[in-house]
């Protein structure tokens, strides 16, 4: 019998230690997929990961749209903190930009920042509830 409870326990804990890699895989696809978007370039795919109710989605929306209708976008993600639970995380994202003008004599604009993002789980998704500073997307 007691060979049987460090075993029960062995696996719960490996469970419980997968359970975290998932939510840590599933919350830096959400982003990958996000710089997939801007690099697409696809609007509704990089808002697809925000809670429509975030205060700031429609700003950031136009932000994004105006900034891939104007400019070729090379976009990486690098996570440098990622914290929570199941239902929640806090994240900060080492995110990296490359503007191109589709103008032939334009600019050639590059960004680097640290993002932070809190999310949400809503159903089996991850949601962004809070990204900042929203400025990084801005056309400018």
């Amino acid at each position: 019998m007691r060979a049987i409870a460090p075993s029960a326990f062995l696996l719960a804990a490996s469970l419980a230690g997968g359970l975290r890699a998932d939510t840590h895989a599933d919350v830096v696809d959400v982003f990958a997929s996000m710089a997939a978007a801007l690099s697409d370039p696809n609007v509704p795919e990089f808002m697809k990961n925000f809670d429509k109710d975030m205060p700031g989605y429609d700003t950031l929306k136009i932000q994004i749209r105006a900034l891939l209708t104007n400019a070729d976008v090379s976009s990486s993600v690098e996570p440098v903190k990622d914290e929570g639970d199941e239902s929640k995380r806090a994240v900060d994202l080492d995110w990296y930009l490359q503007i191109r003008s589709q103008y032939p004599t334009g600019p050639i604009v590059t960004r680097r920042e640290v993002i932070h993002c809190e999310l949400r789980k809503q159903g089996k998704r991850w949601k962004i509830v809070s990204l900042e500073p929203m400025e990084f997307f801005a056309p400018k």
